[in-house]
């Protein structure tokens, strides 16, 4: 059976060049308190907000526009707002703002689903946004002169690759032409692939991290869930379970993400 690619732009955009730490590294500890770090630190925390935005938005349109999902929508983006308040950043605010005008102004078909442009302006805005975070991350790392620590770095590629794994799942998933339209206008990545290398690092960092009295419990639980959702993602076109992947990559970047802090 044919495997269509989803083709996220900002999975064939960051599938295509270095290795994703490379754009979201991890400062070592002994930098964490740096301005240059703790400027690293603040605009990761822009990224989550705008991956998790785009995740809700998505499952607001996959499960016939749930109040919950769009509650939970509404409330990053509040979030996200006070963040780009923060950052002083102009640019990365108009950007932020392309997002959020994206996701609160979609439009929707008569069967209730949204329609291919809006979810395509999605897509656009997040893939520009997450550009621009990867370029402010580089360039915060080179004046600072960050130096990263390669296992730590891994980990937090992992709640990235995660991230971008369910973009590409509820994208697809929200698709009103299965991704047809989509696949003709950007990149193409397979998301089997990259859930095989989600695995593979997973694997490393639990044998690096295992013996370590905090990291190691988190990941143990992010593999427990990861072989539960896992299949979902390898066989994504033929078993479409949006709200379990959903809530499996909630629990999963949770659980990352305070392993990460960890480590700073």
């Amino acid at each position: 059976m044919h495997k269509p690619a989803v083709c996220l732009a900002l999975i064939a955009a960051m599938a295509t060049t270095l290795p994703l730490s490379a754009a979201y590294a991890a400062p070592a500890s002994n930098t964490a308190a740096s301005p240059a770090a703790q400027a690293i630190q603040s605009l990761q925390k822009i990224e989550t907000v705008a991956y998790r935005t785009s995740t809700a938005f998505y499952l607001y349109n996959v499960l016939n526009r749930d109040p919950q999902q769009f509650r939970k929508m509404q409330a990053l983006l509040t979030e996200g707002d006070a963040l780009l308040a923060q950052s002083g950043n102009p640019a990365l605010q108009l950007k932020w703002n392309e997002l959020k005008t994206a996701c609160t102004t979609a439009k929707f078909t008569a069967e209730g689903a949204a329609e291919n442009d809006s979810i395509n302006a999605v897509d656009a805005a997040l893939n520009n946004l997450a550009s621009s975070l990867r370029a402010n991350i580089s360039e915060q790392r080179a004046s600072g002169k960050i130096v990263s620590d390669k296992m730590a770095d891994m980990l937090y590629d992992e709640y990235v690759i995660m991230q971008i794994m369910t973009s590409a799942y509820l994208r697809f998933s929200a698709d009103y032409f299965g991704g047809a339209i989509v696949a003709s206008r950007s990149g193409e990545v397979e998301i089997d692939k990259l859930a095989m290398r989600f695995g593979t690092q997973l694997d490393q960092l639990n044998r690096h991290y295992g013996k370590h009295p905090k990291v190691g419990p988190l990941l143990k639980e992010v593999t427990t869930r990861w072989v539960f959702v896992r299949k979902s993602f390898i066989n994504f076109n033929e078993d479409n379970v949006p709200f379990i992947v959903g809530r499996a990559n909630e629990q999963i970047t949770d659980k990352l993400l305070a392993a990460y802090a960890l480590l700073l």
